[in-house]
Formats: structure tokens, sequence, C-alpha cells
């Protein structure tokens, strides 16, 4: 079955700020935290995330996205505005913005995931999507457990059985990992890390 049967929406949001943002792994270990703390309480669910120096990347299910994104970003300007990372703020001249995108099967939100779990590949920050930590395909892979991400529907996807699904899950990402970077998204990946 391709089409979601859910009232919650699936979107893919990214969270861009500005040189830098994220580059503090404490910013990015508290947006996590903060991440678990707001799935509790407002009943959402993270199926794959992406964190790198300046930008975040999301696929969400939510009934109301506008309030997730509302408190996501109140999150990274909270934990800027603390004394162990001002010095890093003032640095980034906090700027938040984003883009959102709905997504409407599970083949779109399969390709969604991988499309994430590459950015750090495809950027040069590691040579296997396995060594990237800030990231939820180590999840997916089985090699660190994010209790932010909530592994069921891209699983699922694959196989109702975990060995089997795991072991899907990465072939599918190997698969698109072997392409050869193009010429303008290795200038986007080099502006990204050295602007």
């Amino acid at each position: 079955m391709s089409h979601l049967t859910t009232e919650k929406k699936v979107f893919y949001y990214e969270m861009e700020g500005s040189r830098y943002l994220f580059a503090d792994e404490r910013i990015k270990m508290h947006l996590l935290e903060r991440i678990g703390e707001l799935r509790q309480r407002d009943g959402w669910l993270l199926f794959a995330f992406c964190i790198t120096d300046d930008r975040a990347y999301f696929v969400i299910e939510a009934a109301r996205i506008a309030g997730v994104i509302r408190a996501l970003q109140s999150a990274v300007r909270k934990q800027l505005q603390q004394p162990e990372t001002s010095r890093v703020s003032q640095k980034a001249k906090v700027e938040l913005s984003g883009r959102m995108k709905q997504l409407n099967t599970l083949p779109e939100i399969a390709d969604c995931c991988r499309e994430i779990h590459q950015v750090p590949l495809r950027c040069g920050y590691v040579c296997r999507l396995e060594d990237y930590w800030w990231s939820s395909y180590p999840s997916y892979a089985g090699f660190h457990q994010w209790d932010v991400v909530d592994p069921r529907l891209l699983s699922m996807y694959f196989s109702i059985d975990p060995g089997t699904a795991r072991k899907k899950l990465r072939q599918f990402h190997a698969a698109k990992s072997e392409f050869h970077t193009t010429e303008a998204e290795l200038f986007s990946c080099a502006n990204t890390k050295d602007s």
C-alpha cells in the first residue's frame, strides 16, 4: 500500500540558518533532546532527521505542522541564548528560515528520508552514511538508536521483519549513495561549509 491512511500528514521540513548555526554539537544535542520532549507533549512523530552545521532536515508526521515548526525554531533560539552557546550565536547571526513540503505516499516518504540521510555524504562530511552521528540513518541501519526517531513506518515499508527491513533499507540507501555528485551539488555543499 503506497498511500497513507491517517488523519495526520507527513511533511519534509528543512530549517535553514546562517553559517555555523548548528556547528556546536551542544546545540545539535539540545535540539534532539527538545524534539523528544515536544514529540511526547504534542503527539507528533519524527521519521528521519539530519543536522549539519547550518541546516536541519526532518520528516515529521503531525496534525498541525505550523505549531511543530514554531516549537523547533523556538528551541533553537532559546539554546543560542544560553551563556555556553552565546558566542556561537553571535557568530551565526541567528536567522532561521525554512522550506516545507507535504509527502503523500510511502515511496515519497522513503525517498525523502534517503535524501536527508545522504546530505552528509553529498556535502563531504563523511565517506560512509553510518559515520555521520547527527542523522537518523544509524538508527535505521542498527548502529545507534536515537530515541527521538520513530522507525516503524519506514521500516515496515521494506518488511514487517525487523532484520529484513534493516537489510533492505541499507540496500535502498547504498544503491543511491554510489552516484556521482554533480558540480552544482558540490558547489552548494562547498558554499555551505566554507562561506
